[in-house]
């Protein structure tokens, strides 16, 4: 199926009105990119931030609403350049992993996406198929999890894997010797990718899924992994307390360098052993419960 791409520059009081309208006149997605090099990081609950100047791109399945779309910008916005392009057939959602090729983790831990081979027939080889779910190991804050339980023996252990995206950590977890991996995403995309990933490597049987609405039934358990964000990460410390056993582990990713020293802070309110790995400007925070 050919799809259509429309580009213009846009400030950021004219993206909201446009987005509607464009949305009205058959665009199927719209994106904002910024257009001046000035970065956002993590927004504040609530907060959609926007640059000051920005590129709107909006997507079409039909060159009709496409062509009504250039018309209507074209009369109201005539000084601006809007390019309108014919896209290649792809499966785009896919696309990108043609890039995505096996890595390993720590001393004895590799992520080989389908297609290729185990690199070393002797190391713990996780197989993994993403789908349209966050989690291959080529993000600093995933590595950085999965380096952890390379170098931790979680042997017999139960976790819990909380935002579990792809279920590469949940999954690791397993092939490195876990017992039992209790997984919580909001995304549905998420849980599905992750029983057929768990499958995929034999370990379908460890995995246990709990709604986001019923965490509070989670206890006693030896660890927690979190790869999601710095925000979220202060808001669940109280419920991550009573999810673990005394003595037991929780593993926090997802934070930029700039956050961890609030993250650790919170966390000192109620964690021993805390302990910050840094990668790409981001970093992993580890930690135990006391005895």
């Amino acid at each position: 199926m050919a799809f259509y791409e429309l580009t213009l520059p846009v400030t950021a009081t004219q993206a909201k009105p446009l987005e509607a309208i464009i949305a009205d006149l058959g665009a199927v997605a719209i994106t904002f990119q910024d257009d001046s090099n000035v970065p956002i990081y993590e927004p504040l609950p609530g907060e959609t931030p926007l640059w000051d100047f920005l590129k709107l791109t909006a997507l079409f399945e039909d060159q009709q609403s496409l062509n009504r779309t250039q018309a209507f910008l074209t009369s109201h916005l005539p000084k601006v350049e809007i390019i309108a392009t014919q896209l290649k057939d792809e499966v785009w959602e896919r696309l990108w992993m043609d890039h995505f090729k096996p890595m390993q983790f720590g001393d004895n831990s590799w992520v080989i996406p389908d297609g290729y081979a185990p690199v070393d027939a002797k190391a713990v080889n996780l197989l993994l198929d993403p789908g349209l779910a966050f989690g291959t190991g080529t993000h600093a804050t995933t590595a950085l999890c999965l380096e952890w339980l390379d170098r931790h023996d979680v042997t017999g252990q139960q976790w819990v894997d909380f935002g579990c995206g792809s279920g590469i950590l949940a999954i690791m977890a397993l092939l490195q010797g876990a017992k039992k991996v209790i997984c919580v995403d909001i995304d549905a995309q998420a849980i599905e990718a992750t029983r057929q990933n768990a499958k995929k490597n034999n370990v379908a049987s460890g995995i246990e899924i709990v709604a986001p609405d019923a965490i509070e039934s989670i206890r006693n358990q030896d660890g927690i992994l979190a790869n999601i964000l710095s925000a979220p990460l202060k808001q669940l410390r109280p419920k991550f307390i009573p999810m673990l056993k005394p003595g037991g582990h929780i593993v926090l990713s997802g934070i930029l360098s700039e956050q961890s020293e609030a993250l650790c802070n919170e966390y000192a309110q109620s964690f021993i052993d805390i302990d910050c790995q840094n990668l790409d400007d981001w970093v992993r925070v580890s930690a135990r419960k006391p005895s």
